[in-house]
């Protein structure tokens, strides 16, 4: 099904030219009608304003990749700058005699269109004519070399101010030298395992371009090399028979979500998301998924609590598909595949953002709008590539799938490892946001279980809550708060010494923060009076009552969780109550 779909896309967007390819060109070379240099080499960019310009896009004659890595081919009309004008990599020398046979192979194709197309020969010759004068190509390597240019860079020739790209007779040269090769190739006719129709078919397939992990060259979706993988004698790609026209549209689909997918930044731990419907979408329902838009979560929520319509009426039937690649060298490895609707998709991501929901740290409102990436980057110190490498995938494709799939376990280690970790920013809401929606989906939560329901995985703290985990992270914030308002500007405190102990095993600590706290008591009265110590001593008194004579010995992994969320509960309360205490003396000094 998947074959089927990217065929679908690639027919549904008009992808799929086999005798071009969009390719980045960094540099244009403009030389006049006598084969001289018009000016320095001129750097080309989508965007110059970028911090990091992309290359400009121009459609390349096409070359398989399998062809140039034999060494004696380049592409026509536009290539690097070492194959092309032989601005060789000074780290690669024992590539240098390959280069040498390339950039020949480059001449000699310009050669032959010369006489193939007489109305371009002028231009042509004029970069023959460069190529061949050594004074004129060493003093372009000298500027491109003060431009900082590097030899992988792709460039192309202007002459007279004209891109050779866009002449349509060497265009039409290139298809006709193409149809030529490919009507003396003898090929097998199979069934084609994309189309179901008896077809020729390849005996292998094109690269496919940035998939993370791969080859700079491109990786294969089809490949097989071992005898163990080759079935009835079957050779290389007909294993998995695919024909000409199939391979194609599967290639230029996946070459063009590959791209959209790394412009939204959808590519975590080597592993590029791919994302696309059947028919054209209004909304795709994972953008709010990606951006955290408040706005487009605020119109998702309210659209699906009412039962109304943000897309076309056919999205019911509007299919809706997610695919996860990485590469693994030449090969892709397809991570995972969801296939869906629009409608569906919608209404788990909706379940997303409910579940994600979470008051902020300062104890009022609600927070919602958490980009995918800002959940990840909250369970690691600084890189993605300290959490395992499915967890990503997995988390991205729970979103999706809603409240059936339980979100991995391995997120919810990463964040509750970090959460102890962290010493600066124990109140990090996407990280409590990701831990809240694990509990959640858990199918070993209270919330799973009628009978045992319990509601602490709420936005804002829960008094009613009796969970002992959740109890012991409120009473953990209460201890932390004697702390600082008895002993303020404590470099060493509660939560920096004792945090990872309570959240794991309270039994063990809580018995020597009970003795400080009637310490810190005591302290708070003399500072602040008592009314201040006698609104946490009921915080105290409330939560002991509840949790009864013992403390747990141990936490397991989702107990450290809902201890994690009770303490950022209680700590959000804290400061809301202080901001309202604030507010309130302000508002009695104006009117004093």
């Amino acid at each position: 099904m998947m074959l089927h779909a990217l065929i679908a896309y690639a027919e549904r967007e008009n992808l799929g030219d086999a005798d071009f390819e969009p390719v980045g060109v960094r540099w244009l070379i403009p030389l006049d009608a006598a084969g001289k240099l018009a000016g320095g080499p001129i750097p080309l960019a989508e965007n110059p304003d970028e911090k990091k310009p992309r290359a400009k896009q121009f459609a390349r004659p096409f070359t398989s990749p399998n062809e140039l890595n034999q060494g004696t081919k380049s592409h026509f009309l536009c290539d690097t700058l070492e194959r092309a004008t032989l601005l060789l990599d000074a780290k690669a020398a024992d590539k240098a005699p390959a280069r040498h046979v390339q950039h020949d192979y480059f001449k000699a194709l310009f050669t032959e269109a010369t006489s193939s197309c007489p109305t371009e020969a002028r231009r042509l010759n004029a970069v023959l004519g460069f190529l061949n004068n050594a004074d004129s190509v060493a003093s372009l390597h000298r500027q491109l070399t003060e431009a900082k240019a590097k030899p992988s860079d792709n460039a192309a020739f202007a002459v007279d101010g004209f891109n050779l790209l866009d002449s349509e007779p060497l265009k039409q040269f290139w298809r006709d030298r193409r149809r030529r090769a490919s009507a003396g190739a003898a090929r097998t006719q199979r069934i084609c395992i994309a189309t179901g129709e008896l077809a020729e078919t390849l005996d292998t397939t094109e690269k496919v371009k940035g998939v993370p992990g791969g080859l700079a060259t491109g990786t294969n979706l089809i490949s097989f090399d071992k005898d163990s993988f080759r079935s009835f004698g079957l050779e290389q790609a007909q294993n998995a028979a695919l024909s000409a026209p199939a391979e194609l549209k599967v290639r230029s689909a996946l070459n063009k979500l590959i791209e959209i997918s790394r412009n939204q930044k959808l590519v975590f731990n080597d592993t590029v998301h791919l994302h696309w419907s059947h028919q054209p979408m209004e909304m795709d329902p994972l953008d709010p998924v990606v951006s955290g838009d408040p706005q487009l979560i605020e119109k998702l929520l309210t659209s699906v609590h009412r039962g109304q319509q943000i897309v076309g009426p056919d999205e019911n039937a509007n299919a809706y598909y997610c695919l996860s690649l990485s590469g693994n060298g030449a090969r892709i490895v397809v991570r995972d595949w969801l296939e869906s609707t629009v409608e569906e998709v919608r209404n788990h991501v909706a379940e997303w953002f409910q579940d994600l929901a979470l008051v902020p740290p300062e104890g009022a409102g609600m927070k919602r709008d958490f980009k995918f990436a800002a959940l990840l980057y909250g369970t690691v110190r600084a890189e993605l590539d300290e959490l395992p490498p499915q967890t990503p995938t997995q988390l991205f494709h729970g979103a999706l799938r809603g409240r059936s799939v339980p979100l991995p376990q391995s997120a919810l280690a990463a964040a509750l490892r970090r959460q102890q970790l962290d010493q600066e920013n124990k109140l990090n809401p996407a990280r409590i946001a990701l831990i809240k929606a694990c509990l959640i989906r858990s199918p070993n939560s209270p919330n799973n279980n009628s009978r045992t329901k319990d509601t602490s995985m709420t936005e804002c703290l829960n008094p009613e809550s009796r969970d002992p985990a959740y109890l012991c992270g409120r009473l953990f914030a209460v201890f932390d708060r004697l702390q600082e308002l008895g002993l303020p500007g404590v470099n060493a405190g509660v939560v920096q010494r004792y945090y990872p102990s309570a959240s794991t095993t309270p039994a063990l600590v809580m018995g020597r923060l009970f003795r400080n706290a009637q310490f810190h008591l005591d302290k708070t009265e003399a500072r602040l009076g008592g009314g201040t110590a006698e609104n946490v001593r009921k915080d105290f008194e409330a939560i002991t009552c509840a949790l009864g004579d013992q403390f747990p010995a141990t936490l397991d992994l989702e107990s450290q969780g809902r201890f994690a969320l009770g303490y950022y509960h209680q700590k959000a309360e804290y400061r809301r109550r202080t901001a309202e205490r604030k507010e309130q003396q302000a508002q009695e000094a104006k009117t004093a």
